[in-house]
């Protein structure tokens, strides 16, 4: 009886049959695939089509004029994700061993973060580490998170708490205030953080426990628009000090006691090596 090899039913691909999967699930099409990744759309297509001979499945299947994932297909571009992001961290840390401080850190931060906690952590950690490639994106807490799941992110700096087995670190607390115009009556409307953001959960709470309803009629995740809503006299908002009381004329305290108070967190994915760079990333962070 003949021994099967468990190497002989693997399934036989290459990283750049993945690389081209997973960039069609992101661009929707594939002719914006082939654009994006500078090849020609026959070319792309006959490379898909043998990544489903060698795995035995049909990725696609057509409607009309377009392709659409199979339920196989969804589970290999999944898969195409983890794997292109575990071989890019494998690179990374092969690059930082062969050349010592070197690579790529890719950062995800909330408005927040970027408008006034962590500029100076940016120029520091710049100035300290020249060779360090650093990528900034930012966005909502959520976005940031999933983001850093899809391995598309070292570390993301976000609104706390966060449900789930990340390697969580505080970089600093704040607490929120509600303020008005500079000058004259605050009007009765309100204007916050979107409803579905982590920073929204906890203004609720903390207007809730004040006794306080908001009848909200503008939403925004960036802190800066909310000000000058307010500053033009169209609202009342709930803002850290940094924001709201910086700049002429700053907004007007409604309130001396804090309505809620919130932490930044940083964030890590469970299980991932460790990693210098972030390290060093989160200590200027954290001050």
């Amino acid at each position: 009886m003949a021994v099967t090899n468990p190497t002989d039913r693997a399934a036989n691909f290459h990283l750049q049959q993945l690389a081209y999967l997973r960039e069609v699930e992101r661009a929707g099409t594939l002719t914006e695939a082939a654009r994006r990744l500078h090849v020609s759309q026959p070319a792309l297509s006959q490379s898909l089509t043998e990544l489903e001979r060698r795995l035995g499945v049909p990725l696609f299947e057509r409607e009309g004029r377009r392709r659409v994932f199979t339920e196989a297909g969804r589970e290999v571009a999944t898969f195409a994700a983890e794997v292109l992001g575990r071989a890019a961290e494998l690179e990374e840390r092969l690059l930082a061993l062969r050349e010592g401080e070197a690579g790529t850190l890719r950062v995800g931060m909330i408005d927040a973060a970027s408008l006034y906690v962590l500029p100076e952590t940016i120029r520091l950690f710049r100035e300290e580490h020249p060779a360090v490639r650093l990528q900034l994106v930012v966005d909502t807490s959520e976005e940031l998170l999933a983001r850093l799941r899809a391995f598309d992110l070292d570390l993301a700096v976000v609104v706390g708490p966060v449900e789930g087995s990340e390697q969580v670190s505080e970089v600093s607390r704040e607490s929120l205030y509600v303020y008005g115009p500079p000058q004259g009556a605050a009007p009765d409307a309100w204007v916050l953080y979107p409803a579905d953001s982590h920073t929204r959960a906890l203004i609720d709470e903390g207007l809730a426990r004040a006794g306080l309803t908001a009848e909200v009629t503008l939403e925004s995740s960036n802190p800066e628009i909310l000000r000058q809503m307010v500053a033009l006299g169209l609202g009342r908002t709930v803002l850290p000090e940094a924001v709201a009381e910086r700049g002429s004329p700053p907004l007007r305290r409604l309130r001396e006691a804090a309505v809620a108070e919130r932490s930044l967190l940083g964030v890590r994915r469970a299980g991932a090596p460790p990693d210098p760079r972030a390290e060093a990333f989160l200590r200027l962070a954290a001050g």
